[in-house]
């Protein structure tokens, strides 16, 4: 079951909610849960294949720049949210590409 790029993905998505929920009720700084959701972001990224890894990416900057950054799911994209968009998907795909190679 777990052969399916989609179970892992899913899980993913499920990690970074709880870890978003551990940021936002922890009362983390914005500098520790974007390192949290970014360092977990690149993690799950692993197992996925490429398109899926850049999904995450960019689920995992939703939830950084929506609830580590700023406050009540607020989506911007600002010089600084869009350098954080970048970061997030180049991370998440490389990771996605080191994980698969054979």
């Amino acid at each position: 079951m777990t052969d399916e790029v989609g179970v892992p993905f899913g899980i993913g998505g499920g990690v970074l909610f709880v870890l978003t929920d551990v940021v936002v009720v922890g009362r983390l700084p914005s500098e520790y849960g974007l390192a949290l959701l970014l360092v977990a972001t690149t993690v799950l990224a692993v197992v996925l294949d490429g398109p899926h890894a850049l999904l995450l990416g960019l689920a995992g900057w939703a939830f950084a720049t929506g609830f580590a950054v700023h406050s009540l799911g607020v989506l911007t994209f600002s010089p600084p949210d869009l350098l954080r968009l970048a970061v997030f998907v180049v991370a998440a795909t490389a990771s996605g590409r080191l994980g698969r190679t054979p």
